[in-house]
């Protein structure tokens, strides 16, 4: 619409300029090389006019051809670089569906649109993991440690080259913690360099060189929002020495891996797997009193099943009404919760009280309706029943247990753990054990290609 006005604009100013020299009056004469011409002012004010507007428009068509080669140059790149996008999207889309060939054309167009950056090479290299062409894939991942690339490109490199490394059958760590360092020496505060440096002082046990990559990593995180976070990598690490420790049969070795899981607690309140841990060595060390106060916070924070397996565990060697008292202390403000309905159903069956353990059971059994129900629920309501003598109603539960859902446990990149771990088994990550169901294990973030089915490449 602004076009249109300013061009009404000058269309209006040129018929104004015209109208006035048309209406100048008077003669001009004048001679030239012996020849005299006359004419009207008028006409010669439009032809000097006329010339002038020849002149511009003869300059902007000159300005017009200077600059049109930029400008088709610079349409040609950014047609390259929308072609690129696409090429990327189309490759980010196969590599998530696992379409190594489509990923591997998709790629192979990116790049040749998109020759100077990173995440072309990237995803090229991505695609050849999952095609199982890791020559390829290292190929691609050292074209981006060349000098002339951006440190962008090498650390992304080198990032790759550390995880493929990782990844191998036996894990070369050698390699990959050489991998780390360079990475490093380029960017100091890389925080997976720093973590991954961090998972292998673990795997082998340096604990001293896993606290200082700690306090490094620590210091790499940037404003006071990372104090949980950094408090919980503490709290790993203390547990993980812990496990370590409690392998020896050497009773100061005990004693220390109780102190490192309270350390862990201390550090990390709502890490049930520390506090479940502690408080089995303190009640082993004779510490009872000790242990029931470790497992009452944590029970209070969250009922979580690790805590009242713990709990059981410390009270394994006391009488049954000692532990129902015990109980009703210990469940506090969640004594509806049905953990806690769970817990003091597991007290009665262990004491034969068949009847009162499918009285707690009970409800959330009938409650359940159309909810899928545990799997620990039905097979607590089939033992009630058995030991009712009720053998048909106990079918029926456990006919329930075979159809329910795999409960909530510790997983690692899809895979059930019997108890928590330091490092996962799948990926080689520091802290890469949740508690979650499988269903809910399946929801997390997703990476496109595993080297070797280990440690992944984030691309973001």
């Amino acid at each position: 619409m602004m076009r249109i006005f300013f061009g009404l604009f000058v269309l209006l100013g040129l018929a104004i300029c015209a109208a006035l020299i048309a209406n100048l009056p008077g003669e001009v004469r004048f001679s030239v090389s012996g020849y005299v011409v006359e004419t009207r002012t008028a006409v010669l004010a439009g032809a000097g006019f006329a010339v002038f507007l020849a002149a511009m428009g003869l300059v902007g068509l000159g300005q017009f051809l200077w600059h049109l080669p930029a400008k088709l140059r610079a349409e040609r790149r950014e047609t390259q670089r929308r072609d690129g996008e696409a090429a990327l999207a189309k490759a980010l889309m196969a590599l998530a569906r696992g379409d190594a060939a489509s990923a591997r054309g998709a790629t192979r167009l990116a790049r040749q649109k998109l020759p100077h950056q990173a995440l072309p090479r990237l995803m090229a290299a991505q695609a050849a993991l999952l095609d199982g062409r890791q020559a390829d894939a290292e190929a691609d991942y050292r074209a981006m440690l060349r000098s002339e690339t951006s440190l962008e490109q090498k650390t992304l490199g080198l990032e790759g080259l550390y995880y493929m490394a990782r990844g191998t059958a036996v894990g070369d760590m050698e390699t990959a913690g050489t991998y780390a360092l360079q990475v490093l020496e380029l960017a100091p505060k890389t925080l997976w360099a720093l973590d991954g440096l961090t998972a292998m002082a673990v795997q082998i046990g340096d604990w001293s060189a896993a606290q200082d990559w700690m306090r490094q990593w620590s210091r790499a995180l940037s404003g006071s929002g990372k104090r949980a976070q950094i408090k919980r990598r503490r709290a790993v690490l203390f547990l993980a020495e812990a496990q370590v420790l409690l392998a020896t049969q050497d009773p100061g070795d005990q004693l220390a891996a109780q102190k490192k899981a309270e350390q862990a607690v201390k550090q990390a309140p709502e890490f049930y797997a520390a506090a479940a841990l502690a408080a089995r060595l303190q009640a082993r060390g004779g510490n009872l009193k000790k242990a029931r106060a470790t497992l009452r916070q944590a029970w209070m924070r969250d009922p979580h099943p690790e805590i009242s397996e713990a709990w059981l565990a410390c009270y394994a060697d006391q009488p049954l009404a000692t532990r129902q008292r015990a109980a009703v202390s210990f469940l506090g403000k969640h004594k509806a919760h049905i953990e806690a309905h769970i817990l003091r159903a597991r007290i009665a069956l262990e004491g034969e009280r068949w009847r009162q353990a499918k009285t707690w059971l009970e409800p959330h059994a009938t409650q359940a309706g159309e909810t899928p129900m545990g799997r620990r629920l039905c097979l607590l309501m089939a033992e009630a029943e058995a030991g009712l003598d009720d053998a048909k109603q106990a079918q029926h539960w456990r006919e329930c247990a075979r159809r329910a859902p795999a409960e909530a446990g510790w997983m690692s990149a899809g895979l059930r753990l019997d108890s928590w771990q330091a490092i996962c088994p799948v990926t080689g990550k520091l802290d890469g054990v949740i508690w979650a169901s499988p269903a809910e294990a399946a929801l997390l973030p997703a990476t496109l290609a595993t080297p070797g089915g280990r440690a992944p490449l984030a691309l973001s």
